[in-house]
């Protein structure tokens, strides 16, 4: 059979090279259809992925997006400017110090003894922690007693109290252990929101800000032992105390200014890094405890503050822990108020129990005893309760962030 004289192939091979080139249709211009999206550039891509974490992160809260910052620095910062400002325009009269009194009042029966007997809930409504943590849990209780059975004893024995000394060496300890749980939990109260808010603090990161915490922690130290006049009454010969604590209060304001800076830079490193602005909530507590010092330099009276903004920056983490784990689906407003009256109530009890009329004078050093003991036991329960590190101590603090909770 004989091909066709006309193929396509032999045509075009009669073509000059010229005229060879087949002949292309022109490409669709898909711009103009409604289905077409021009690629993203890298930088939106960026730019919508931190768009979308910060938007998850907003989400999750330890109570809720307004209490927060509130609890956890917001209102202390507005008290802490307040009381600065009012003591660089008028001094303190008789009126306000009737006003501190009761605030004072106020504030240690509805917000400083509530955090202390939540510490206890946490502590003891798990039973595994008896086992776990047996010093904190039954060793120093058992101290404890022991303890003020010895102060029971001393103050029925008028010639003789305290004569071992213990008082004053708790005394002596106490500021230490309150600095650092101050200071301590403010870190811990900044980390956390660091995370809820989709941050990984580096070991850079995390050292510029500590050396804030650090310098607040050795001011503590160096203002309560100055008010006590423990290192004056040592060294008294030709007023070498007062010099000696002057120098040294010095010394801690410029180590105060110095960890601010540091700070300052490490929270920029943390926006700098994931191209995000750093959350209020999270750099909040940490600046709000600088205002706490800072008030408490220029108005010492206002150690009482110092206190209530301590308790108050606490009481949202045991609330958050019984939430989780022990208030019903139902009533959940009812199981908390009832959880908050009964806080206040032994909070009561325990601090006030030595002021009733009922009481013995003789058992009145007794009540200062349980103070400090409480207040020294509530330090080595924290270190317990609140080792995120522990999958239950996450899911306690954290349970209702997870897509299967309903809380």
């Amino acid at each position: 059979m004989t091909p066709w004289p006309f193929s396509k192939r032999k045509i075009l091979s009669q073509l000059p090279p010229s005229d060879r080139r087949k002949r292309r249709r022109p490409k669709p211009d898909l711009r103009r259809t409604r289905a077409y999206q021009p690629p993203e550039k890298s930088g939106d891509v960026d730019r919508k992925h931190q768009a979308s974490i910060a938007a998850e992160a907003e989400s999750k809260v330890i109570l809720s997006r307004r209490f927060d910052p509130i609890l956890g620095g917001g209102l202390s910062l507005v008290v802490s400017v307040l009381v600065i400002g009012l003591g660089l325009v008028t001094q303190a009269g008789a009126s306000q110090f009737l006003l501190a009194i009761e605030l004072y009042l106020f504030t240690d029966l509805f917000i400083n003894g509530p955090h202390f007997i939540a510490s206890y809930r946490v502590l003891y409504s798990r039973i595994e922690n008896l086992v776990k943590h047996p010093i904190v849990t039954i060793f120093f209780p058992t101290l404890s007693a022991i303890f003020l059975s010895y102060i029971v004893y001393c103050s029925y024995q008028m010639d003789a109290f305290d004569p071992l000394g213990v008082m004053a060496v708790l005394n002596l300890v106490a500021p230490i252990v309150l600095a650092w749980h101050y200071t301590g939990q403010s870190w811990g109260t900044t980390a956390c929101f660091a995370h809820l808010s989709g941050f990984r603090i580096s070991r850079k990161q995390r050292l510029l800000i500590r050396i804030g915490f650090y310098s607040l922690f050795v001011y503590h130290i160096a203002w309560a032992y100055n008010s006590t006049g423990f290192v004056q009454q040592v060294l008294s010969e030709d007023e070498a105390g007062d010099y000696l604590m002057q120098s040294i209060m010095s010394l801690c304001r410029l180590l105060v200014a110095v960890g601010f800076i540091a700070g300052l830079y490490g929270f920029w490193q943390m926006s700098h890094q994931t191209g995000r602005r750093v959350p209020v909530r999270t750099w909040l507590p940490w600046a709000a405890t600088f205002s706490w010092y800072v008030m408490l330099d220029f108005n010492p009276a206002a150690f009482f503050l110092l206190q209530f903004f301590h308790a108050f920056q606490y009481l949202m983490f045991p609330m958050r822990v019984e939430l989780n784990e022990y208030t019903p689906k139902t009533r959940r407003s009812h199981h908390m108020i009832a959880y908050y009256v009964i806080l206040v109530a032994l909070g009561y009890i325990a601090f006030e129990w030595s002021s009733f009329d009922a009481i013995p004078k003789e058992l009145i050093p007794a009540g200062t005893a349980v103070m400090m003991i409480i207040n020294l036991h509530h330090y080595f329960i924290d270190a317990v309760i609140w080792k995120i590190r522990e999958p239950e101590v996450r899911q306690a603090l954290f349970g209702h962030l997870s897509p299967s909770s309903s809380s």
